[in-house]
Protein backbone atom coordinates (compact mmCIF):
# COMPACT_ATOMS: atom_id res chain seq x y z
CA UNK A 1 0.00 0.00 0.00
CA UNK A 2 2.85 2.55 0.35
CA UNK A 3 4.47 1.95 -2.92
CA UNK A 4 1.18 2.56 -4.30
CA UNK A 5 0.23 5.61 -2.14
CA UNK A 6 4.20 7.01 -3.66
CA UNK A 7 3.36 6.25 -6.67
CA UNK A 8 0.09 8.10 -6.44
CA UNK A 9 1.96 11.14 -5.37
CA UNK A 10 5.02 11.05 -7.80
CA UNK A 11 2.45 10.59 -10.68
CA UNK A 12 0.31 13.71 -9.26
CA UNK A 13 3.34 16.28 -8.83
CA UNK A 14 4.28 15.17 -12.30
CA UNK A 15 0.74 15.92 -13.68
CA UNK A 16 0.49 19.27 -11.38
CA UNK A 17 3.85 20.77 -12.37
CA UNK A 18 3.56 19.63 -15.86
CA UNK A 19 7.17 18.73 -16.59
CA UNK A 20 6.72 15.94 -19.11
CA UNK A 21 7.51 15.65 -23.22
CA UNK A 22 4.65 15.79 -25.65
CA UNK A 23 4.18 14.71 -29.19
CA UNK A 24 1.97 17.33 -31.76
CA UNK A 25 0.41 15.51 -34.39
CA UNK A 26 -2.24 16.98 -37.68
CA UNK A 27 -5.30 16.22 -39.42
CA UNK A 28 -6.24 18.01 -41.91
CA UNK A 29 -9.39 20.14 -41.52
CA UNK A 30 -12.51 19.99 -43.22
CA UNK A 31 -12.79 23.34 -43.50
CA UNK A 32 -9.26 23.66 -45.44
CA UNK A 33 -10.36 20.52 -47.42
CA UNK A 34 -13.17 22.59 -48.40
CA UNK A 35 -11.85 25.24 -49.32
CA UNK A 36 -9.41 23.65 -51.47
CA UNK A 37 -11.86 21.16 -53.42
CA UNK A 38 -13.80 24.82 -54.06
CA UNK A 39 -10.76 26.44 -55.59
CA UNK A 40 -9.27 26.24 -59.19
CA UNK A 41 -5.82 25.21 -57.64
CA UNK A 42 -3.79 23.23 -59.73
CA UNK A 43 -2.47 19.73 -58.30
CA UNK A 44 0.79 21.36 -56.85
CA UNK A 45 4.27 19.81 -55.53
CA UNK A 46 5.51 20.39 -51.47
CA UNK A 47 9.14 21.78 -52.28
CA UNK A 48 12.13 22.87 -49.19
CA UNK A 49 10.69 24.08 -45.64
CA UNK A 50 13.24 25.46 -43.16
CA UNK A 51 13.66 28.31 -40.54
CA UNK A 52 14.06 31.36 -41.64
CA UNK A 53 17.35 33.22 -41.91
CA UNK A 54 18.47 34.92 -39.10
CA UNK A 55 15.98 33.16 -36.75
CA UNK A 56 17.56 31.10 -33.51
CA UNK A 57 17.31 27.26 -34.13
CA UNK A 58 15.15 26.98 -30.77
CA UNK A 59 12.22 28.63 -32.62
CA UNK A 60 12.15 25.53 -35.09
CA UNK A 61 12.59 22.77 -32.55
CA UNK A 62 10.75 23.03 -29.27
CA UNK A 63 7.95 25.38 -27.71
CA UNK A 64 6.91 24.85 -24.01
CA UNK A 65 4.37 25.13 -21.69
CA UNK A 66 4.67 25.66 -17.92
CA UNK A 67 7.96 23.18 -17.90
CA UNK A 68 6.08 20.80 -20.30
CA UNK A 69 7.73 20.75 -23.61
CA UNK A 70 6.39 19.86 -27.25
CA UNK A 71 8.75 18.32 -29.81
CA UNK A 72 7.43 18.21 -33.45
CA UNK A 73 8.01 15.10 -35.68
CA UNK A 74 11.43 15.35 -37.38
CA UNK A 75 12.47 17.87 -34.50
CA UNK A 76 11.41 21.01 -36.47
CA UNK A 77 8.35 23.01 -36.62
CA UNK A 78 9.07 24.06 -40.58
CA UNK A 79 8.91 20.32 -41.32
CA UNK A 80 5.90 19.84 -39.45
CA UNK A 81 4.68 22.68 -41.43
CA UNK A 82 5.47 21.09 -44.40
CA UNK A 83 4.19 17.86 -43.88
CA UNK A 84 0.58 19.67 -42.71
CA UNK A 85 0.67 21.75 -45.85
CA UNK A 86 1.28 18.21 -47.99
CA UNK A 87 -1.48 16.38 -45.59
CA UNK A 88 -3.96 18.97 -46.56
CA UNK A 89 -3.21 18.52 -50.68
CA UNK A 90 -3.42 15.12 -50.27
CA UNK A 91 -7.02 14.92 -48.66
CA UNK A 92 -7.95 17.41 -51.20
CA UNK A 93 -6.55 15.61 -54.54
CA UNK A 94 -4.22 18.48 -55.08
CA UNK A 95 -1.17 17.20 -54.39
CA UNK A 96 0.91 15.77 -57.47
CA UNK A 97 4.90 15.15 -56.53
CA UNK A 98 5.64 15.74 -60.30
CA UNK A 99 4.18 19.08 -60.31
CA UNK A 100 5.65 22.29 -61.46
CA UNK A 101 4.00 24.38 -59.26
CA UNK A 102 5.68 24.43 -56.00
CA UNK A 103 4.62 25.61 -52.47
CA UNK A 104 8.24 26.50 -50.03
CA UNK A 105 8.08 27.85 -46.92
CA UNK A 106 10.27 29.78 -44.45
CA UNK A 107 8.96 29.40 -40.53
CA UNK A 108 9.35 33.15 -38.94
CA UNK A 109 7.62 32.85 -35.86
CA UNK A 110 6.11 30.03 -33.36
CA UNK A 111 5.88 31.24 -29.62
CA UNK A 112 3.47 29.99 -26.83
CA UNK A 113 2.20 31.12 -23.36
CA UNK A 114 0.60 29.68 -21.46
CA UNK A 115 0.09 31.12 -17.97
CA UNK A 116 -1.22 30.47 -14.60
CA UNK A 117 -4.71 32.15 -14.35
CA UNK A 118 -4.56 34.18 -17.67
CA UNK A 119 -5.01 34.29 -21.14
CA UNK A 120 -3.28 32.12 -23.16
CA UNK A 121 -1.57 33.28 -26.35
CA UNK A 122 -0.28 31.33 -29.23
CA UNK A 123 1.22 32.97 -32.63
CA UNK A 124 2.89 30.88 -36.15
CA UNK A 125 4.18 32.59 -38.82
CA UNK A 126 5.61 31.66 -42.27
CA UNK A 127 7.12 32.61 -45.44
CA UNK A 128 5.13 30.84 -48.64
CA UNK A 129 6.34 31.30 -51.60
CA UNK A 130 5.39 29.61 -55.17
CA UNK A 131 7.24 28.63 -58.10
CA UNK A 132 5.60 27.73 -61.58
CA UNK A 133 7.97 26.97 -64.00
CA UNK A 134 10.89 27.58 -61.82
CA UNK A 135 9.52 31.18 -61.80
CA UNK A 136 8.10 32.94 -58.55
CA UNK A 137 4.74 33.90 -58.78
CA UNK A 138 3.71 34.09 -55.04
CA UNK A 139 5.87 35.37 -52.35
CA UNK A 140 4.38 36.75 -48.82
CA UNK A 141 4.31 36.27 -45.01
CA UNK A 142 1.24 34.58 -43.15
CA UNK A 143 1.05 35.10 -39.34
CA UNK A 144 -1.50 33.18 -37.24
CA UNK A 145 -2.74 33.74 -33.47
CA UNK A 146 -4.78 32.83 -30.56
CA UNK A 147 -5.81 33.51 -27.45
CA UNK A 148 -7.39 31.10 -25.15
CA UNK A 149 -7.95 30.44 -20.99
CA UNK A 150 -5.48 29.24 -19.62
CA UNK A 151 -6.70 27.33 -16.34
CA UNK A 152 -4.87 27.34 -12.90
CA UNK A 153 -4.17 23.88 -13.42
CA UNK A 154 -1.35 22.78 -15.62
CA UNK A 155 -3.31 19.47 -16.03
CA UNK A 156 -5.56 21.27 -18.16
CA UNK A 157 -3.79 24.33 -18.94
CA UNK A 158 -1.12 22.51 -21.10
CA UNK A 159 -2.94 19.88 -23.06
CA UNK A 160 -5.25 22.95 -23.65
CA UNK A 161 -1.96 24.97 -24.95
CA UNK A 162 -0.72 22.49 -27.05
CA UNK A 163 -3.92 21.83 -28.64
CA UNK A 164 -4.45 25.53 -29.62
CA UNK A 165 -1.20 25.44 -30.66
CA UNK A 166 -1.81 22.65 -32.93
CA UNK A 167 -4.48 24.17 -34.74
CA UNK A 168 -2.51 27.40 -35.38
CA UNK A 169 -1.19 25.32 -38.19
CA UNK A 170 -4.65 24.44 -39.85
CA UNK A 171 -5.72 28.37 -39.55
CA UNK A 172 -2.35 29.28 -41.03
CA UNK A 173 -2.74 26.60 -43.84
CA UNK A 174 -6.53 28.10 -44.26
CA UNK A 175 -5.34 31.76 -44.43
CA UNK A 176 -2.99 30.78 -47.13
CA UNK A 177 -5.92 28.44 -48.86
CA UNK A 178 -7.76 31.66 -48.73
CA UNK A 179 -5.65 34.14 -49.57
CA UNK A 180 -6.62 35.56 -53.17
CA UNK A 181 -3.15 36.00 -54.64
CA UNK A 182 -2.41 32.76 -53.77
CA UNK A 183 -5.39 31.26 -55.54
CA UNK A 184 -4.46 33.31 -58.77
CA UNK A 185 -1.13 32.13 -58.08
CA UNK A 186 -2.04 28.27 -58.32
CA UNK A 187 -5.00 28.22 -60.86
CA UNK A 188 -4.97 25.74 -63.10
CA UNK A 189 -3.93 27.42 -66.55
Amino acid sequence: MRRFSLFVVALASVALSGCMQMPLSYQPSVENLETLKASHMAPANVGTFALAPGKPASLDQTISARGSTAVPPNNSFSLFLKDALKQELVSAGKYDPKSDLVISGELTQSSLEAPISATGHGVLGARFKVDRDNQVVYDKELTESAEWYSAFMGVDAIPTALREYAALYKKLLGRLFSDKEFQQATSAK
